[in-house]
């Protein structure tokens, strides 16, 4: 584990890979200590969740929950707390209709400058980001499929993309640079931060390719193993055929 590294950080509270410590990492260089963040897909707004560690901390936002079983939950673990949490059952999209920004539009959620978003919807992540224009927090947290080498330059189809695929860090970075973001630090998911906070993170910023050996540096043996088996061994996941020189050969020297 570098001396350096942004993920040194990394603490499970609720969240699965460590996020709940870069997110307070992060807000906490940023001098934010209650804000306003969206979760989706949110399941009950506590498993697994990115921000319900943030809501504890006195934070409000809006967590979004396609599932209709599982947005009862949702909507009854914050029947208590409506002035400050917002629970919507949606499908989260990239088309007018169903884009992000439509549903922001449309909730009657109070305070729409959104300082966190945590986008998990199994794939089709890139295209829902892809879509938001109007509201873009300070911090966006993205599911980006580890088994792509970071560099890889081919956008994944939606057909493809659809089977929990994904895209590479590159191409989410390629698209978040378009939006004013920069890539700071990746734990399965992508941490991308408004270029008007560069300037704190100047000993934390990495390339793209770094990043990504970072995070390989910062797993257990079970988890690269896993990685090396899913995505080397058998190379051939859901249908897409994965080359990753760089955990080839990060695993060849470990």
């Amino acid at each position: 584990m570098s001396s350096n590294s942004i993920l040194n950080n990394k603490q499970n509270i609720f969240s699965q890979n460590g996020e709940d410590g870069i997110i307070e990492y992060i807000f906490s260089k940023m001098n934010i200590s209650k804000g306003n963040f969206i979760e989706f897909g949110a399941w009950d707004g506590k498993h697994l969740s990115n921000t319900y560690n943030l809501f504890l901390k006195g934070w409000e936002g809006i967590y979004i929950e396609a599932d209709r079983e599982k947005s009862k939950t949702l909507f009854n673990n914050f029947s208590n707390d409506k002035e400050k949490i917002t629970c919507i059952n949606s499908m989260v999209g990239f088309n007018e209709t169903d884009k992000l920004d439509t549903i922001i539009d449309k909730s009657n959620h109070l305070n729409k400058n959104f300082d966190f978003v945590s986008i998990d919807v199994d794939g089709l992540d890139y295209f829902i980001l892809k879509a938001m224009n109007k509201y873009l927090p300070k911090v966006i947290c993205i599911e980006v499929n580890a088994g792509h080498d970071p560099l890889y330059d081919k956008e994944i189809p939606i057909n493809i993309a659809s089977n929990n695929i994904g895209q590479s860090i590159k191409i989410i970075n390629d698209v978040a640079e378009q939006k004013g973001y920069f890539s700071l630090c990746y734990t399965g998911n992508l941490f991308l931060v408004k270029n008007d906070f560069k300037h704190l993170f100047s000993s934390d910023i990495k390339s793209l390719e770094n990043i990504y050996i970072d995070f390989l540096s910062n797993l257990d043996l079970y988890a690269i193993k896993h990685l090396y088996n899913t995505f080397i061994v058998k190379k051939v996941y859901n249908g897409f055929t994965f080359e990753n020189n760089i955990l080839q050969k990060f695993i060849t020297k470990s």
